[in-house]
């Protein structure tokens, strides 16, 4: 596995080699990535997404927007929507993994956090942005994992090393009609690193298809590292 950050939290998966880097451009995007396996988000069908430097996935069209807003009439996915620079540094990366190895973690980390719904991912597109400095000042360090079986689908986000910004940012996604839209509720970026909606330190996980039983968020919750998470070291 690759990382430059040294404190790396054990529930990231791995990432780095061989993977699509995204351009070294202010504002900049990868191109078009078509999934392997389409992604459902709250009723609608993506094939492909476009993985933005400034913290966010979105599926129609790139994005090169830095003051967020979550309710911008697009589906988005913003693990932290920010101001970023990678031509400063760090490195962003994603790719759509099926390994049987990732698909056993991803799947038993959703069997955990989502008992009561029976599931089996078979695939899951991850993106990193690994030490990536804010337009103005220190880096961040986080990932998010879309994990699907065509007919259902969850998000994991991973928080790593989050500097403190006076830049303006948001984290949490929302849809093109703004009906499904949620802000995680912290008063300051650091503290994505130590809350969770499951219980995880630094993670959080959400259940976006648009099923019935897309549960809502359980309580805030400072948590702590679990035994468990040492599968993913």
């Amino acid at each position: 596995r690759h990382s430059s950050s040294l404190t790396l939290p054990a529930n990231f998966l791995p990432f780095g080699n061989g993977e699509i880097v995204t351009p070294r451009l202010e504002n900049g995007s990868s191109e078009a990535i078509t999934l392997q396996l389409p992604f459902k988000f709250f009723g609608r069908t993506h094939n492909q997404t476009f993985v933005n430097n400034n913290g966010h996935l979105t599926f129609t069209e790139p994005l090169s927007d830095y003051i967020p807003l979550l309710n911008s009439g697009r589906d988005i996915i913003a693990p932290l929507w920010t101001q970023l620079d990678n031509r400063r540094g760090g490195t962003i990366s994603c790719r759509e993994d099926r390994s049987s190895a990732v698909l056993a973690l991803v799947t038993a980390a959703i069997d955990r956090y989502f008992p009561n719904i029976t599931f089996v991912a078979t695939s899951a597109f991850v993106a990193t942005w690994d030490s990536v400095p804010y337009q103005n000042g220190e880096g961040v360090t986080f990932q998010v994992v879309l994990v699907s079986n065509v007919h259902r689908s969850f998000i994991l986000i991973n928080y790593g090393d989050i500097a403190e910004t006076e830049q303006m940012w948001q984290a949490g996604y929302s849809t093109l009609d703004s009906l499904h839209s949620f802000t995680i509720p912290v008063t300051s970026a650091p503290e994505l690193s130590s809350s969770s909606n499951i219980n995880v330190y630094g993670r959080r996980s959400f259940h976006v298809d648009g099923s019935p039983n897309c549960k809502p968020m359980q309580p805030e919750a400072r948590a702590s590292p679990e035994p468990f998470l040492s599968l993913f070291l």
